[in-house]
């Protein structure tokens, strides 16, 4: 509740992953020239401005939209399981796949959270500072979020060493025992 004022709602990400990138979306058969700009960054500006010219793009669009958050990191793999009685949005929330975890994430299972403002306070808030909610009328529609793939310029290269699988400074705790329920005596 700290980030309150400050905060987007989640539907507002993903409408703006799904609506607005599209103006700088790179052709994927031009992925390939751009990430490969990576390897001669002394010309990396000339080649972007290039392809801008060319694809008649105003920018770039190659940074994928993500959250981060406590216990979830970054993704915006969810879908909505409920509404508050305020109205806020609790959502159900999953790792995201491509990216390399701690064990326990495997065994955490889903992440839930609980938005801090529900939609009608987040374009209430908009309109406060002078924005056409109008612009933003679709926002309720947005009830699942899926994590996009990273743009290849973005991929790490592997390291020149492997990395260990053996776990020296984490120790996994045993899963608690099921828990019987009492049986009931009639």
């Amino acid at each position: 509740m700290e980030n309150q004022y400050a905060f987007a709602t989640n539907a507002r990400a993903v409408q703006e992953q799904i609506q607005e990138k599209v103006i700088g979306t790179v052709p994927d058969c031009r992925e390939a020239e751009i990430t490969a700009c990576m390897d001669e960054p002394e010309q990396l500006v000339e080649r972007v401005a290039a392809l801008r010219r060319e694809e008649d793009l105003p920018f770039i669009a190659t940074d994928r939209t993500v959250l981060n958050l406590p216990g979830v990191g970054k993704s915006l793999t969810f879908r909505v399981i409920g509404i508050t009685r305020y109205g806020r949005r609790i959502l159900e929330f999953e790792h995201d796949a491509t990216r390399q975890h701690s064990p326990v994430i495997d065994q955490m299972g889903h992440v839930i959270v609980i938005e801090s403002k529900s939609i009608s306070e987040y374009l209430q808030q908009l309109e406060q500072m002078g924005e056409n909610v109008d612009d933003y009328d679709g926002l309720w529609g947005y009830s699942i979020g899926q994590t996009e793939p990273r743009f290849p310029m973005y991929e790490y290269p592997q390291p020149p060493e492997a990395t260990s699988e053996e776990l020296t400074h984490f120790a996994m705790p045993a899963p608690d025992p099921p828990r019987s329920t009492p049986s009931r005596r009639r």
